[in-house]
């Protein structure tokens, strides 16, 4: 395909999924290498992999499209560290793990629904929400196991994570068609004014 297939204004969206998954997969890297706990070690490490992976569908996606990444310095998780500060236990990094993950699965559900979305970027969005539903599932599961050991108020983490994931997402919808601006970057050629 040619590099025409898809506005400038998607590439930009696209890469800042792509980006998003690689500071998935670093963050969850990090974590697995610095646990003590070796069943939490093996689920972070299966979580990194499969960002990881994301990441690297993005890449192709991109490149079948005719296209390279964007770089993108600023994600969705940079936001969160902003906006709550670095979580700082492994209870309060799953209960923002499982807020973001719902939020992916809720926004790439509706990027496929929209009629425009090229059959490519359906593909992957599609393949993505799989994947995200068995990261919901080990996630919830250890924070059944913390919330009945009352390791930490994890229906206050929730409450507390979920009201900043919607002042964020409203933010970068504001700039969805204008994701340069929400990035604070220049307009690529070609972009909707």
């Amino acid at each position: 395909m040619n590099g025409d297939s898809i506005p400038a204004d998607e590439l930009w969206v696209l890469s800042y999924y792509r980006a998003s998954e690689l500071a998935g997969a670093l963050l969850f890297g990090r974590l697995a290498r610095r646990t003590i706990d070796p069943e939490m070690a093996a689920l972070l490490t299966d979580h990194f992999a499969e960002e990881a992976r994301h990441a690297q569908l993005w890449t192709q996606t991109i490149r079948r499209l005719g296209h390279w990444p964007i770089r993108i310095t600023e994600t969705y998780q940079s936001r969160y560290a902003r906006e709550i500060g670095l979580p700082t236990s492994i209870p309060q990094i799953l209960v923002l793990t499982r807020v973001f993950e719902e939020r992916i699965c809720h926004h790439f559900s509706r990027h496929a629904r929209r009629p425009n979305t090229h059959p490519a970027v359906k593909e992957t969005l599609l393949t993505m929400l799989r994947d995200e539903s068995q990261h919901l599932d080990w996630v919830g599961k250890k924070l059944a196991e913390y919330e009945i050991a009352g390791v930490a108020d994890i229906a206050g983490l929730t409450r507390s994570y979920r009201e900043a994931d919607e002042r964020i997402y409203r933010d970068v919808l504001i700039h969805e068609k204008r994701l340069w601006d929400f990035l604070g970057a220049a307009a690529p050629a070609g972009s909707v004014a």
